[in-house]
């Protein structure tokens, strides 16, 4: 098997990035040490910014949006955003989330059932979170993310067809969304699942691929621009104090600021300098591609690590190194084979 063809399939594809990967990578680690760090296990202090995970499911909602809005932006800008091509993007989100989410959430629920402290106290909690209406513990990202897919293409759809791509008329609707769902979300109070909660999370993924797609002169400074990459710097560098200050990442207050800074660090990440060349090396890049699996799955590894009466340091490399098996064998048996399949094309690749 060639690895670098197995896990970096899509290099060689003109839309593709590679140090979103590398972010992406950064993102899940976040989690999986922060979750360790939980239990004990790692080398990283109390205020570390590498055990921030809430932090590194935020950056998942920006790159989300951002990626998936970009291609969105220009299917419509192309004149291309037909039903096909709506069934091929639903079909591409359903065998991207739920196949590997149904699995987890089995592998809890034995998990569960063999004695291991994680969620998933019976079969119909499964249904539940596949339904969309629940979501414990790491969980609680699935219907959020999953719900935006459905509410990005209305929002592209209006910028479309009614604002009609105008940047001051999509300033200011940014602007009215960004104030109302934050007074909205102090006043309603909404659970974890919802997506509205989290909406200017995402909202700043958008608004970075509406710049991207409908201001190429000011991307294309930005890219070339020396001062690019240092801002990813000093993102790092607000984070950290940022961290040291704060442990709690959860409030409403912290989402509009947090994203922000996220969505610097991945405009940082298309100029040419080391912050590019660290999202770039290929370690990162391989555990941004596997992410989804290691997210899913890292917990029930870490409540069977922690059940072996070792000292905590061998406890946390065999806690990444067992985590890192079982994300490459989801990626490779389930993950990698799903992407290859299509149900829907649309456009070009019909002849493809």
């Amino acid at each position: 098997m060639n690895w670098a063809t197995a896990f970096f399939a899509g290099d060689e594809h003109p839309d593709h990035h590679k140090p979103l990967d590398g972010l992406r990578g950064l993102a899940v680690l976040m989690v999986v040490f922060g979750h360790g760090a939980n239990h004990g296990l790692g080398p990283f202090g109390p205020d570390s910014i590498m055990i921030r995970g809430k932090l590194g499911v935020y950056l998942f909602f920006v790159l989300s949006a951002y990626l998936l809005d970009r291609q969105i932006i220009k299917m419509f800008q192309q004149g291309r955003a037909q039903w096909d091509y709506w069934l091929y993007y639903i079909s591409r989100r359903i065998l991207r989330i739920f196949p590997l989410f149904f699995l987890a959430l089995v592998v809890f629920r034995l998990a569960n059932a063999a004695g291991l402290k994680v969620v998933i106290y019976d079969w119909g909690q499964v249904w539940e979170h596949l339904a969309l209406q629940r979501g414990d513990h790491i969980f609680w990202s699935i219907p959020v993310e999953f719900k935006y897919y459905l509410i990005s293409p209305i929002l592209l759809y209006f910028f479309h067809r009614v604002l009609r791509w105008n940047l001051l008329a999509m300033g200011i609707a940014f602007a009215a969304l960004f104030v109302g769902v934050y007074q909205w979300s102090l006043w309603w109070q909404p659970d974890g699942t919802s997506t509205l909660l989290y909406l200017n999370i995402f909202l700043m993924g958008t608004l970075v691929a509406v710049l991207e797609r409908c201001l190429p002169n000011f991307w294309s400074t930005l890219r070339n621009s020396k001062y690019t990459a240092a801002l990813g710097w000093l993102v790092l560098v607000a984070f950290s104090f940022w961290s040291y200050k704060v442990n709690d990442f959860t409030n409403v207050t912290t989402y509009l600021p947090a994203a922000t800074l996220w969505s610097i660090a991945l405009i940082a990440s298309f100029g040419a300098g080391w912050w590019q060349k660290l999202f770039s090396f290929a370690p990162l890049r391989w555990v941004g591609k596997v992410s989804f699996s290691m997210y899913l799955f890292h917990i029930p590894v870490l409540m069977w690590v922690k059940t072996w009466s070792i000292p905590t340091g061998p406890s946390w490399i065999i806690y990444l190194l067992l985590t890192a098996a079982v994300c490459t064998a989801t990626f490779l048996l389930i993950e990698r084979p799903l992407q290859q399949f299509k149900p829907f094309t649309y456009g070009s690749q019909k002849s493809s």
